[in-house]
């Protein structure tokens, strides 16, 4: 089955695109830094889906990480590279939302969401 790249899966819209394409049987690798998130959302997508542990295990892999981490990144797709386990879509979540601190903190922001962004194009 298709594996999908979901950056930002532990979020609330990523969380439940895991959701979602978990029930159409693809198999998932979430990267999330966890700072708008938490990895209880896992337990709750298991627990919602009826999955076992073994099945959760074998269907969602959660890499705990930044996607400005070029190496990290790098190492994700090289992982997967060959034809049987290769990573045939990302869909792209990550990034920090608050329009209050956005403002406050508009480098920080450029950072995470455009420096991160043009990170996983580039990789």
């Amino acid at each position: 089955m298709k594996r999908i790249l979901i950056t930002g899966g532990a979020g609330y819209i990523g969380s439940h695109t895991c959701v979602e394409l978990l029930r159409k049987n693809f198999n998932l690798i979430v990267l999330d830094s966890l700072v708008n998130s938490s990895n209880e959302v896992f337990n709750k997508i298991k627990l919602l889906l009826k999955f076992s542990e073994s099945e959760i295990r074998d269907k969602l892999e959660f890499v705990k990480g930044d996607i400005r981490d070029r190496n990290l990144v790098k190492d994700l797709f090289k992982k997967y590279n060959n034809m049987d386990n290769r990573i045939e879509g990302v869909i792209h979540f990550a990034g920090l939302k608050s329009v209050q601190d956005s403002v406050k903190y508009p480098l920080r922001y450029w950072d995470v969401n455009v420096k991160g962004t043009i990170n996983l194009l580039e990789v």
